[in-house]
C-alpha cells in the first residue's frame, strides 16, 4: 500500500502533488472548483467526484463518509480554508490522517484564528490584517494548528495589545 503524503510537517502544512493511493478500495475526490481534479479523476475512473464550495459539498461528503468502508481514501483540492474545513469533517467521521491527501492553492483563502477573541475567519494570504470580529490589528504567524485548521493571528502592536485598528 502506498502511504499518503503527509499534510503536516513542522509548523505549517506542506502539500505535495496528489497521487492515487494504490491500496485504497474506494476513492473520493472533493474539489473546490470545477476542473481542478480532472487529472486525478482520470487516473481514478471509479472515484466519486464532488465539486463546489465547502458548505455546498459538506452534506454530500458527510453522507458518503457515513456509509464508506474501511479502505476509503479522500483527496481534497482547493484553498486551505476549503481543505481544512473538510479535513476536520473527515477526521470527525473517523478517517485517519493517512487516509486523506490534499493539495492547496497557495494564493487562495486560508483560515486564521484570532487569539484575542478566539474566533476563526477566512482571509487572503497576508502578513497583517484587521480581525473581522474584535477589530484588533493582527499579525499572522507561521504557526498552523491542525486541530483548528488555521494559522495563529496575534496583535500586531505589542505595546497596545487590545487596541482597535486605526483607520
Amino acid at each position: 500500500m502506498t502511504p499518503a503524503p503527509h499534510l503536516y510537517t513542522g509548523s505549517v502544512p506542506r502539500y505535495t502533488p496528489l497521487v492515487p493511493c494504490t491500496g485504497a478500495v474506494q476513492h473520493l475526490i472533493v474539489a473546490q472548483c470545477s476542473g481542478a481534479a480532472a487529472e486525478l479523476a482520470a487516473q481514478l475512473p471509479s472515484a466519486l467526484l464532488l465539486e463546489g464550495s465547502a458548505t455546498g459539498v459538506e452534506p454530500q461528503l458527510a453522507e458518503h463518509l457515513r456509509h464508506s468502508h474501511v479502505g476509503s481514501h479522500l483527496y481534497l483540492i482547493g484553498d486551505e480554508a476549503f481543505i481544512w474545513h473538510l479535513h476536520a469533517l473527515a477526521r470527525s467521521a473517523g478517517l485517519g490522517a493517512e487516509e486523506i491527501s490534499a493539495w492547496a492553492d497557495p494564493s487562495g483563502l486560508r483560515r486564521l484564528y484570532c487569539v484575542h477573541c478566539a474566533t476563526l475567519q477566512e482571509a487572503e494570504p497576508t502578513v497583517q490584517l484587521t480581525c473581522q470580529h474584535c477589530s484588533v490589528r493582527l499579525a499572522v504567524r507561521e504557526h498552523f494548528s491542525r486541530r483548528l485548521g488555521a494559522y495563529m493571528a496575534v496583535c500586531a502592536d505589542a505595546d497596545q495589545p487590545f487596541a482597535e485598528a486605526r483607520t
